[in-house]
């Protein structure tokens, strides 16, 4: 089954054979729409709706998947799913969690949630739901971009391994690291989830030995995490100053097979698009760096200090010692290559053998795609801030490709919708998925479309 999520609510199957989607959940219940969750946003130009979907590692034993959405926490009611949407869903369990990590230092209006589900499908092989959902948090959020975005299981754990069902969660700054009050320096305080990987144990049976239970009781806090135990600091916590981590992926070297490694495609403000190596209890410098360079406090780029560290916050007056930051091992200028990265994968299919091994990745507005060597991408892990892996353009058409196929499918105006600094009038506004056999489709929001890539220019 390859599903797929739409930002507008729906979760769909789609059958690649006869290319037609079957609704599988639909989450928008927004003002009498007739999905489940009536708090749900989903506006133009931001990052909101049903935002992610992943499935657990043991998903075809246990029919276990996990989602993201966002809500509106001003709008009356319950926040519960509406009873009665989904036939074979049985809500007798299901309660909703009070937020979490509120956002220390602000007295202004909050704009979201982001709320992570835990659904357990007892029939795998239709195309209905029947089953149970747990509410495993919530995330308050400034305002609606920048969010609780991504997910994932390392694809190679196995059952046994301390990572095994072990879940990584990126989370955005909300913006605040562009902002002048209190709320700029979130990202770097471990008091909040604010620009932060998260590393989490999601069901409460599993690793009971080595993690504890979470402080709302949903889930479990791994021992080994770098903040658990610390005073004043959320134990959740993986990894901080990233500015919008909101795509990640896993690969393994055949020659280290017990050190797989976790990449980040990180937004960047004005300065740097990158991809970042996710370390345990790593500090990526945002706002105060960004790519390379340092960053001031007007959001301008300046030179690294010579006594490059900084503090670790635990709270607005609390620190707890210095750290160096880590830097990105693949960056472009933001505004002169592109806009917006928009994620990618080492590819690892069999219809591309061009691209076996390499880093493949784009940016979201223009729809350019590139590519990395491996060994290079390597190589720039070296502490060096100055050492970067080349990238090389691959050449797809895809933003004519687009175009073309907007006006086809009776897109209005002589451009496509939206805008950037880079790609002008019109953005493609791409991201990328990957199959069970590591084929790579390239999901374009403008046409509304799903691609295979099945040839390397």
């Amino acid at each position: 089954r390859f599903f797929v999520n739409d930002l507008n609510g729906p979760l769909y199957i789609l059958d690649k054979q006869t290319r037609t989607f079957t609704t599988y959940l639909d989450f928008n219940g927004k003002e009498g729409r007739p999905g489940l969750f009536r708090r749900f946003i989903f506006e133009r130009n931001f990052a909101t709706g049903l935002t992610n979907v992943i499935f657990d590692p043991d998903y075809a034993n246990n029919g276990v998947f996990y989602t993201l959405h966002f809500e509106d926490p001003t709008v009356g009611g319950s926040a519960a799913p509406r009873p009665g949407v989904v036939d074979g869903l049985d809500l007798s369990g299901y309660d909703t969690t009070q937020p979490i990590s509120p956002t220390p230092d602000y007295d202004g209006e909050l704009q979201a949630e982001v709320v992570l589900i835990e659904w357990t499908d007892r029939n795998t092989a239709n195309t209905t739901f029947e089953g149970t959902a747990r509410e495993l948090m919530r995330v308050e959020h400034i305002n609606r971009i920048h969010p609780m975005g991504e997910m994932t299981f390392n694809p190679h754990a196995q059952s046994g391994d301390p990572d095994w069902r072990v879940m990584y969660i990126g989370i955005g700054d909300g913006s605040t690291g562009d902002r002048g009050d209190d709320t700029r320096l979130l990202a770097q305080r471990l008091d909040s989830f604010m620009a932060k990987i998260l590393r989490i144990v999601p069901d409460l049976d599993e690793h009971t030995a080595t993690s504890r239970v979470s402080e709302n009781g949903r889930y479990r806090v791994p021992n080994d995490n770098p903040y658990s135990g610390v005073g004043g600091a959320r134990g959740e916590i993986w990894a901080n100053g990233v500015r919008n981590p909101h795509r990640m992926t896993w690969y393994r070297d055949p020659a280290r097979a017990d050190s797989p490694h976790l990449f980040a495609f990180n937004i960047g403000s004005t300065m740097w698009e990158t991809v970042i190596v996710v370390r345990k209890g790593a500090n990526y410098g945002y706002p105060v760096r960004e790519g390379t360079e340092g960053r001031s406090e007007n959001n301008r780029p300046e030179p690294r200090p010579e006594d490059d560290t900084l503090p670790v916050r635990i709270s607005g007056t609390t620190e707890r010692g210095m750290i160096t930051p880590t830097y990105p091992v693949i960056a472009y200028q933001t505004g002169v290559a592109g806009d917006a990265i928009a994620g990618g994968f080492i590819y690892s299919g069999s219809s591309l053998p061009a691209l076996q091994g390499k880093l493949v990745f784009g940016d979201i507005t223009t729809g350019r795609i590139w590519y990395a060597d491996l060994s290079a991408v390597f190589a720039a892990d070296d502490g060096d801030p100055e050492t970067l892996a080349p990238i090389h353009e691959m050449e797809w058409n895809l933003r004519e490709l687009t175009g073309a196929t907007f006006r086809a499918r009776g897109g209005e105006g002589e451009t496509l919708p939206g805008g950037g600094r880079v790609s002008g009038p019109g953005r493609v506004d791409m991201r990328f998925a990957e199959d069970d056999d590591g084929e790579v489709y390239v999901l374009t929001k403008s046409d509304g479309m799903i691609r295979r890539i099945v040839g390397v220019r």
